[in-house]
């Protein structure tokens, strides 16, 4: 299965075991752990528990060292994953602005203090069929086993069930919130580019197709009203940071 969540660890800072991050990670996601010269101990230990846990040393000790590398990794395995989530496990509210920042840019990213115990990031779901009403010993409304060569009443064919989708496919030529954000910024770069709110709005629906998705387009509104790309002034719309 592909690599659908990445969590990286500040392991001078939070110390999980293992078998708490294998746990975590549940089917699909990936570790990357992060120490320095004085968590050797705990970085022996996830060689031997925890195989999907990437170690990562840091370079030269010094102030705040570790956290410049989790950073790091973190904006290049957000730029060659953009579809992933990612979660940065650390207490350090100092990793808050650049994962403020990476929202902006409509990376799925977070900061948690430690991991959940018992909410990995993915479940199977149950295999058990739904409950059936029973009459008289006999089940009612149970759905009836259809052969693969089944016709329908007039003698054709019954169509086939549609096929479902991997986990973090996208569909043939839908395009992802970070690729339509970063083909809005090129956009916005146009001579031609829209000149008032409202314009702007219509421009980036044409990026999600016909049907309406209003609260998508509010969501880039909104990431290019907080990276400054675009401001209100007097409800009108205007490019680049606000003058001060």
């Amino acid at each position: 299965m592909a690599t659908s969540v990445h969590l990286l660890v500040d392991l001078e800072n939070v110390q999980p075991s293992p078998k708490e991050v294998e746990a975590w990670l549940g089917d699909a996601g990936q570790a990357w752990v992060f120490y320095g010269p004085h968590q050797l101990k705990r970085k022996a230990v996830f060689e031997l528990d925890s195989p999907r846990s990437t170690l990562i040393p840091i370079s030269r000790a010094g102030s705040n060292s570790l956290d410049f590398h989790l950073v790091f990794y973190l904006g290049y395995l957000a730029a060659k994953h953009p579809q992933c989530r990612f979660v940065v496990l650390a207490k350090d509210t100092g990793y808050d602005p650049p994962i403020a920042h990476a929202r902006t840019l409509a990376f799925s990213v977070k900061r948690m203090n430690s991991l959940p115990v018992g909410a990995p990031t993915s479940s199977t779901p149950s295999k058990r069929p739904p409950s059936v009403p029973v009459t008289n010993g006999k089940a009612v409304g149970a759905p009836k086993k259809v052969a693969a060569n089944a016709k329908s009443p007039k003698g054709q064919e019954a169509p086939a069930a549609p096929k479902a989708m991997p986990a973090g496919q996208k569909k043939s030529g839908e395009k992802l919130p970070i690729e339509i954000y970063r083909d809005l910024l090129k956009d916005l770069k146009a001579s031609n580019r829209p000149g008032s709110l409202s314009a702007l709005k219509r421009h980036i629906q044409t990026k999600f197709g016909p049907a309406p998705a209003p609260q998508k387009v509010q969501r880039l509104v909104e990431r290019l009203l907080t990276s400054d790309v675009i401001h209100l002034a007097d409800n009108k719309l205007c490019y680049g940071p606000p003058k001060v």
